[in-house]
C-alpha cells in the first residue's frame, strides 16, 4: 500500500521506466502492417494469412508443424467441444500424409440439390486437401453466416464425387457467440487459433527473423477491436499486462482510484448496475446474438405477433416484409392488429421480446441492458 506522495512518485517512475511497460506502450502506439495497408479485418486477408501459415510448402519453412497444430486445435480444443476422428497420435504419426496437403483460398464449387433440383453454389474461404483429408473453413470476421450458408456447403460437399477418409468442416470467427447453422461444422475462434497455432509457431526455433516479424505484425493486428463488438479478435497481451499489474499493483490501483475517484470495491458495485452513459447500437446488439436468439414476440390488444431477426443485417422480418429498424417493425406489427389508421407508436426495444427455445422471453431493452453490463464488466477486468 502506498502511504505518501514520495513513495507514489518513486513507483510511478519505476513503472514508466520498466522495459515491459515500455514494450506494451509501443505495442499500443503503432499500427500493424496490415492496418497500414487497409487489410486489418478483411476476411480474405485473414484467410490468405492462415493459408500461408499452415501450408507445408509455404515460405514460413516450418513444414507440417503449423498444420499439425491447426489439426490438433480444431479436433481437440475447439469451443464447440466436437470430437473428431483425428487425434494427436494420428496427427503426429505420419499416416495422414500431411506433407502433400494443399491449402487454397476462395475455392468455388457447385452441385444440384437432389431434393429441390436447384443449383447450389459455394465459395470456400479455405480449402485444404490431400488424397486422404479434406478440410473446408468458413471464416467470419465482420459478418455472420449468410442464410443457410453452412447447410448449403454441406449439401455441396455431400454431392461432390470426391471421397476422403477424413473430412472436417470448420467455422472460424473471433466471436464465440456466432455459431454455424449446420451442426456438422466445428466451431473455433481466433483466440484459440492464436493460443494453439500462432504462439507455438512464433516460439519455434527454426522460425526466421523475417517470418517472426510477419507473425508479430499479424498478432498485433489481432489485438485490434473489430466492428460491432468492443473486443479484440484475440487477447494477445494478457501475460504482459498481468506481469506489469502484479509488479506495480499498488501504484496502478492508486491511479484507478484517482481517475474514477473511488475505491476498487466501489468500482465493482458501479458495474453491477444496468446504467451506462451510452447505449449499445442495434448493430452491436444483433451482432452478439446467435441462431437461437432471433425470434421476436410482441403483444397488441392481447394478441401475440411474431417476427424474426435477420442476423446477417439486423433487419426484422414480419409477415413476409423486411423492416430496417425495430421501431418500424413494431409499428407494422401494431398496425397489423389495429389497422393502418392506428396512430400508436412504440419503442421497438420496449415492444419486442426475444423468445428462446425453452420458451423464456426477455424484452429487448433488458437484453440491451445485460449486454451493456457484460461489456462494462469486461472493460473493468
Amino acid at each position: 500500500m502506498i502511504t505518501d506522495e514520495k513513495q507514489l512518485k518513486t513507483q510511478l517512475n519505476q513503472l514508466i521506466s520498466d522495459p515491459d511497460f515500455l514494450q506494451l506502450q509501443e505495442i499500443f502506439e503503432k499500427e500493424s502492417l496490415f492496418q497500414l495497408l487497409g487489410f486489418g479485418h478483411r476476411e480474405t486477408m485473414h484467410s490468405a494469412f492462415i493459408s500461408w501459415l499452415i501450408s507445408p510448402t509455404s515460405s514460413l519453412n516450418l513444414g507440417t508443424f503449423p498444420l499439425k497444430r491447426f489439426l490438433y486445435f480444431i479436433s481437440e480444443e475447439n469451443i464447440s467441444n466436437m470430437k473428431t476422428c483425428l487425434h494427436l497420435d494420428l496427427i503426429e504419426s505420419g499416416a495422414l500424409d500431411l506433407e502433400s496437403m494443399e491449402v487454397a483460398t476462395e475455392v468455388t464449387a457447385t452441385a444440384v440439390d437432389p431434393e429441390t433440383e436447384m443449383k447450389l453454389n459455394a465459395r470456400f474461404d479455405l480449402y485444404i486437401t490431400n488424397p486422404l483429408v479434406r478440410i473446408i473453413v468458413e471464416n467470419k470476421v465482420l459478418s455472420r453466416e449468410n442464410k443457410d450458408q453452412t447447410e448449403t456447403y454441406t449439401k455441396i460437399l455431400d454431392n461432390l464425387d470426391d471421397t476422403y477418409l477424413y473430412e472436417l468442416k470448420v467455422f472460424l470467427s473471433p466471436d464465440k457467440t456466432v455459431k454455424p447453422k449446420c451442426p456438422e461444422f466445428i466451431q473455433v475462434d481466433y483466440q484459440g487459433f492464436y493460443d494453439f497455432v500462432i504462439v507455438p509457431c512464433l516460439n519455434h526455433p527454426k522460425l526466421s527473423m523475417e517470418n517472426k516479424h510477419l507473425l508479430q505484425q499479424y498478432i498485433h493486428n489481432l489485438r485490434m477491436v473489430y466492428k460491432g463488438v468492443n473486443k479484440p479478435m484475440a487477447k494477445v497481451n494478457d501475460e504482459l499486462c498481468i506481469a506489469i499489474y502484479n509488479k506495480y499493483k499498488d501504484v496502478l490501483d492508486e491511479i484507478f482510484d484517482a481517475v474514477k475517484n473511488e475505491t476498487p470495491e466501489k468500482r465493482k458495485v458501479k458495474t453491477s448496475t444496468t446504467e451506462r452513459a451510452t447505449k449499445l447500437t442495434w448493430e452491436e446488439i444483433y451482432s452478439r446474438l446467435n441462431e437461437e436468439e432471433k425470434v421476436l414476440e410482441g403483444s397488441v390488444d392481447q394478441q401475440t405477433v411474431r417476427a424474426e431477426i435477420d442476423l446477417t443485417n439486423g433487419h426484422i422480418l414480419f409477415q413476409g416484409k423486411e423492416y430496417s429498424s425495430l421501431s418500424s417493425s413494431a409499428v407494422a406489427a401494431i398496425n397489423s392488429v389495429k389497422g393502418e389508421g392506428s396512430q400508436d407508436r412504440y419503442n421497438g426495444y420496449q415492444f419486442w421480446s426475444l423468445v428462446y427455445p425453452n420458451g423464456e422471453k426477455k424484452k429487448l431493452i433488458d437484453v440491451r441492458a445485460e449486454m451493456e453490463l457484460t461489456i462494462a464488466q469486461e472493460e473493468e477486468v
